[in-house]
């Protein structure tokens, strides 16, 4: 696509065909949609709602097959595996020094000392502003080994999807910094039960599930009587409930649950698929991502769902992943109808996934 022209049009001139030429960027520096995205109508309308102006496309509309046949996507670019990159060595290096902070944090918060919010909360920044691109967090953390430290690790890690989801949601201020903490101390209920079971790197027995569950009650009251937020508190209570009243500790349906505990519920969840276990290896992104759709519309609130899923998907745009027939291949375009069966290159073909039954996406390099 290198030789075709570029040209800037208002928001209300996008039509699905237009293949945009540079990334669309929120203000806070994230990228909402990747350039050489053929627009929908769903882009188009995420575009509109973040309050986004105009966009830069090529001046050619162009179709679905001649989208694939255009230089760019013919290159052969060299990849630079996660784990070698510079910008991938500071932030694990940064993120561990956090981790040691947020052990700390728990241990004073379960002795009754309080919550620094701010301090807390600095640490996310520092760990995003690690990065040049904030979606690079995603890759990221997936590529972390911290099973040793994992419920500190999960919990930071919600906490930075939940910041991250906060932006895709137009938060701000302390709407994003109360969310952003409440993911972080979602879990801190677990910290008041016994390691053994938390830890167990086998299926836990009822009365040992039974035990877990309770880490939400727990929680809650370690910081109920802190001067902090309420809605921080009703997210570490309520980020097991689920729309149909089938969650806990409450069994609460949709309208009696907090908006933080439902989106923390969606972070927890994603978290907690994407990332190594005691009892099982991490599941692939795409997998979680087809999982949600197929099985959670009924459980976790359905505008928050698809708002995450329509934004996650594209923090995957470029990456080298390996298929289900142990092939390489590169994702290069997102189907909308298919979230979690995009369109991928593997040598020269281009591959679309939803029309392949037997063919997925089984891991992220």
């Amino acid at each position: 696509m290198s030789n075709l022209k570029t040209k800037k049009i208002n928001i209300k001139d996008v039509k699905p065909n237009m293949v945009l030429a540079k990334d669309v960027v929120s203000a806070c520096g994230n990228i909402i949609i990747a350039k050489n995205t053929m627009l929908s109508d769903v882009n188009y309308s995420k575009l509109k709602d973040i309050g986004i102006k105009s966009i830069t496309i090529f001046e050619k509309n162009i179709e679905i097959d001649e989208f694939f046949n255009e230089d760019i996507f013919l290159e052969n670019k060299e990849f630079e595996k996660i784990e070698d990159r510079r910008e991938f060595k500071n932030f694990k290096r940064i993120y561990e020094q956090k981790i040691e902070k947020l052990e700390n944090q728990f241990v004073a918060i379960g002795k009754g000392v309080g919550v620094e919010i701010d301090s807390l909360y600095n640490m996310i920044i520092d760990i995003i502003d690690s990065v040049n691109c904030k979606n690079d967090i995603f890759t990221y953390i997936g590529h972390l080994k911290t099973s040793d430290l994992h419920t500190y690790a999960h919990c930071l890690n919600v906490s930075l999807i939940c910041n991250l989801f906060g932006l895709w949601l137009g938060y701000e201020g302390d709407d994003l910094k109360n969310l952003t903490i409440s993911g972080m101390l979602h879990d801190i209920g677990k910290t008041k039960i016994d390691e053994n079971i938390i830890n167990k790197p086998e299926k836990l027995t009822e009365i040992e599930y039974d035990q877990v569950k309770e880490h939400a009650i727990l929680g809650y009251n370690l910081v109920k009587d802190l001067d902090i937020p309420e809605e921080i508190k009703l997210g570490i209570l309520m980020h097991h409930e689920k729309i149909d009243g089938s969650g806990y500790p409450l069994g609460l349906t949709e309208d009696r649950i907090s908006t933080t505990g439902k989106i923390v519920a969606i972070c927890d969840i994603y978290e907690a698929m994407t990332a190594d276990r005691v009892y099982r290896a991490k599941i692939c992104p795409f997998e979680v991502i087809r999982n949600f759709e197929q099985n959670s519309y009924e459980l976790l609130d359905t505008h928050l769902l698809l708002a995450f899923l329509q934004n996650i998907v594209y923090t995957y745009v470029g990456s080298h992943v390996i298929l289900s027939d142990d092939t390489e291949a590169e994702v290069v375009f997102i189907n909308q109808s298919y979230l979690c069966k995009p369109i991928v290159k593997r040598n020269e073909d281009f591959i679309d996934l939803s029309q392949e039954k037997d063919l997925y996406i089984k891991h992220i390099l």
